[in-house]
């Protein structure tokens, strides 16, 4: 079975031609911008992870992904922020509020570098819900 971009994008080049017949029609037809729009969907939200390399240092806590965490670290993902502090380091690190990670239980606590904390990807944290009355 052929996948529904592939198909909504073979249908316009039969109708337009390889090429798209005059500028921009490919691009101009609904089916050619809705398989866009699936391609767009399918590699997630804005929100998707991201390399560590690309992390805002200013944007305030966001979720970290660290390959190897123990504990009670859901899935190896934990909510951290990064610190920078001129008197312990020159490029500042990160932190999170985890709790002990070691023993296998988190406890909310300060935000703390842990040594087991090395995040390699990153994404915002999701809207809360609404609250309703």
């Amino acid at each position: 079975m052929a996948d529904l971009v592939d198909e909504l994008r073979a249908l316009c080049r039969a109708e337009h031609g390889a090429a798209g017949g005059s500028s921009g029609t490919l691009e101009g037809d609904v089916r050619w911008r809705a398989a866009a729009e699936i391609e767009a969907l399918r590699q997630g939200p804005s929100g998707a992870w991201q390399p560590i390399a690309t992390a805002p240092k200013d944007a305030g806590p966001l979720l970290l992904f660290c390959p190897g965490l123990a504990g009670n670290a859901a899935r190896e993902i934990v909510v951290g922020t990064w610190r920078f502090d001129a008197n312990r380091r020159s490029l500042g690190y990160w932190v999170s509020d985890v709790g002990i990670l070691d023993p296998g239980f988190a406890e909310t606590g300060p935000w703390i570098e842990y040594p087991e904390l090395h995040p390699t990807r990153w994404a915002p944290l999701p809207v809360p819900p609404a609250e309703r009355s």
